[in-house]
């Protein structure tokens, strides 16, 4: 069965190669398959990519800043810019498991990340809500909370408005 064309080949190789026409979409899956490699990676809902240094991409994960990223980057051996994907497998996997404990640490919110630090975070400006202190109130009213003048800036905020 003639299916599909291998991308970036050109046909007189091919033929020279393989000694076909056209290959089957079994061969092509087979040979992208081979050739497949990881450039990111899933924990939650977050996508951390590999091409990049370690301090920058772990920073895509809600919770983990540059300085936490590097602590974690050190823990494995690494320092300096050094991407993910150059990094030993287990290295790899290490940092996995690391961020995958963060995400589902609802225990501990010093050590939380994703979901269970985002989650802490609304329960934090909910309980100011409720009490009806000045950050509360602010929060509700969608202005800002820590000082900011609003007559010159806090536009994007203001502009949200308040809930009704």
């Amino acid at each position: 069965m003639l299916c599909e064309m291998p991308a970036l080949s050109s046909r007189r190789e091919r033929v020279r190669k393989e000694g076909l026409i056209a290959l089957t979409a079994d061969y092509v899956r087979q040979r992208s398959e081979k050739l497949a490699v990881e450039t990111q990676f899933r924990v939650q809902n977050y996508t951390v990519p590999l091409h990049r240094p370690a301090e920058f991409s772990l920073s895509a994960v809600y919770g983990f800043g540059r300085q936490r990223a590097k602590r974690l980057a050190a823990e494995v051996g690494l320092h300096g810019a050094y991407p993910l994907n150059r990094m030993r497998e287990s290295q790899r996997s290490y940092i996995r498991r690391a961020l995958a404990a963060a995400c589902v640490n609802y225990d501990d919110p010093a050590q939380a990340a994703g979901a269970a630090l985002q989650k802490e975070v609304s329960l934090n400006i909910k309980r100011l809500k409720e009490i009806r202190c000045y950050r509360g109130i602010r929060h509700e009213l969608r202005l800002p909370s820590r000082g900011q003048r609003t007559k010159g800036n806090a536009r994007t905020r203001r502009r949200m408005g308040p809930l009704n």
